[in-house]
C-alpha cells in the first residue's frame, strides 16, 4: 500500500542526492573551498576509451570533464571543487559510479571499463563508503533478479502456488537482510553524506529499501545526523522539510488511521484451519494478542519466535494468541503453522490484503499486532520482540 506519508518522500529519491547548490553554513571537512581535486584511474580493457565525470546537480547532471585512457587504461581528471558534492563517473556501461568528493581529495580508482561495479577507490572516505554500499546493493539486486527469472520460468507450472510462496519467502528474506544492512550502514556512518544514498536506495521502481511508513525513525535519524553538519546541502534541507511535513501529516492521521488505545477491538468472524468459524469475541475474558502475519512473510515468521516465548511463558495465565493470516494459499498457511510449531488459535479467509479483517484493523504492514484486555479493549499496538515480552511481564508478573 502506498500512503500519503510515502508520497511525501517520493520526489527525494536519488535525484535530490546530488543537490548542493545554494549557500552553505559551514565546511564539514575543515578544508578551504575551491581546492583542487584529482582522480587517477586505471581501467582494465580501458585503452583508448573515454571516461566522463559529471557533478550531480539539483535537477541535472553538470559536465565536469572528459578523459581518454592511455594504452595502459589509465586516465586522469583534475578540477576545482568549491564544496562536498556527489559525482557520476561514467565508464562506458549503462550506469555510473557514484562518488562523494570533498575539496582537496585525490582519488585513486581501479576497475573495468564498461562495468559500474566491482571497483575500488582510495583517497576519498565518502566514495569508499559508497563503493561498499554499492557492492552489497548489487548482491541483493542480483539475488532478487534470480528470483524474478525463476518466477517467470515456473509460472503456470504444476504446484506453482507453493513455488510462488517459496519465492516470496526468499524475496522477503533478501530484502529484510539488505534493509538491516543498510540501517546498520546509516547508524555506523552518521557524519557522512553517503547515508543519503543508503536511505533512498531502491530494490526496483516504486520499491524503496526504506519506506517512510515503516521506517520513519530511520529517516529521522538521517535528518538529525546531517542537519547540524550539512544544513546548507539542499538534499539535507529537503529531507528536513519533509520530515516536518510527515510529522504534521501523522498528527492529523493518527486519530483516524490508527485504532486508539481504550477502544473496543472490532469483532470479526473468520475460519479456522479445520473450517470451523471463530470470532475474536470468543476469547473475551482473556488478554488476547491479535497477531497479523502470513506464511510467505519472512518478518512475520521471525516474529513467531517471540510469540512462542510468550505462549510458553504465559500459557497458564488468562492469555491467548489469535493469529490472522494474510495468506492466499491454504497449504502455505498450514505448512507455516506446522513448521513454526504455532500451538495457538489461527484464522484466515485466505484473501491476502483483500481480507475484510485487514480493512477493519486498517493494516498497512505485517507483522502487526494488537494487545486486547479481558474486557475487549485495546491496550497496545505493534509490540514486537522484547517490548512485547516486557509488556506481558507487567501484566502477569508485577
Amino acid at each position: 500500500m502506498i500512503t500519503r506519508i510515502h508520497i511525501i518522500f517520493a520526489f527525494l529519491i536519488l535525484t535530490c542526492i546530488g543537490c548542493n547548490r545554494g549557500e552553505r553554513t559551514g565546511n564539514s571537512s575543515g578544508r578551504e573551498p575551491g581546492q583542487p581535486v584529482g582522480i587517477r584511474g586505471t581501467l582494465e580493457n580501458g585503452a583508448g576509451k573515454t571516461v566522463i565525470l559529471d557533478e550531480m546537480g539539483a535537477r541535472e547532471l553538470i559536465p565536469v570533464d572528459t578523459a581518454v585512457c592511455d594504452e595502459t587504461g589509465s586516465f586522469e581528471i583534475n578540477f576545482s571543487a568549491e564544496e562536498v558534492a556527489f559525482y557520476a563517473l561514467r565508464l562506458g556501461g549503462p550506469g555510473y559510479i557514484t562518488l562523494l568528493i570533498e575539496p582537496g581529495e585525490t582519488l585513486k580508482l581501479s576497475g573495468t571499463y564498461g562495468r559500474d561495479h566491482s571497483y575500488e577507490v582510495k583517497g576519498s572516505r565518502g566514495s569508499a563508503l559508497l563503493g561498499e554500499l554499492a557492492s552489497e546493493h548489487k548482491k541483493a539486486l542480483d539475488a532478487l533478479g534470480e528470483i524474478s527469472r525463476e518466477n517467470r520460468k515456473r509460472s503456470g507450472s504444476p504446484g506453482y502456488a507453493e513455488i510462488k510462496a517459496q519465492l516470496d519467502y526468499r524475496f522477503d528474506s533478501i530484502t529484510a537482510d539488505f534493509t538491516r544492512y543498510s540501517e546498520g550502514f546509516i547508524r555506523q556512518h552518521p557524519g557522512s553524506l553517503s547515508i543519503l544514498v543508503a536511505l533512498y536506495n531502491l530494490y526496483g521502481p516504486g520499491l524503496p529499501v526504506f519506506s517512510p511508513d515503516r521506517h520513519l525513525d530511520v529517516y529521522r535519524f538521517v535528518d538529525s545526523a546531517l542537519m547540524s553538519k550539512y544544513s546548507g546541502f539542499e538534499a539535507v534541507e529537503l529531507l528536513h522539510a519533509q520530515i516536518q511535513e510527515a510529522d504534521r501529516q501523522l498528527a492529523r492521521k493518527n486519530p483516524v488511521m490508527q485504532l486508539p488505545e481504550g477502544e473496543i477491538a472490532p469483532d470479526f468472524v473468520s475460519s479456522q484451519p479445520d473450517g470451523k468459524e471463530m470470532a475474536l469475541s470468543d476469547l473475551r475474558g482473556n488478554y488476547v494478542l491479535l497477531s497479523f502475519w502470513a506464511g510467505w512473510s519472512k518478518l512475520s515468521r521471525d516474529e513467531n519466535v517471540t510469540l512462542k516465548k510468550a505462549h510458553i511463558r504465559y500459557r497458564e495465565q488468562p492469555f491467548r494468541i489469535l493469529q490472522v493470516s494474510l495468506d492466499s494459499e491454504r497449504e502455505v498457511w498450514l505448512r507455516a503453522i506446522e513448521e513454526d510449531q504455532l500451538d495457538w488459535d489461527h484464522v484466515s479467509d485466505l484473501s491476502r490484503w483483500e481480507s475484510p479483517v485487514a480493512d477493519l484493523y486498517r493494516l498497512e504492514k505485517i507483522p502487526s499486532n494488537v494487545l486486547i484486555d479481558p474486557a475487549g479493549r485495546i491496550i497496545a499496538t505493534d509490540l514486537f520482540g522484547n517490548r512485547l515480552l516486557e509488556r506481558l511481564n507487567t501484566l502477569f508478573e508485577s
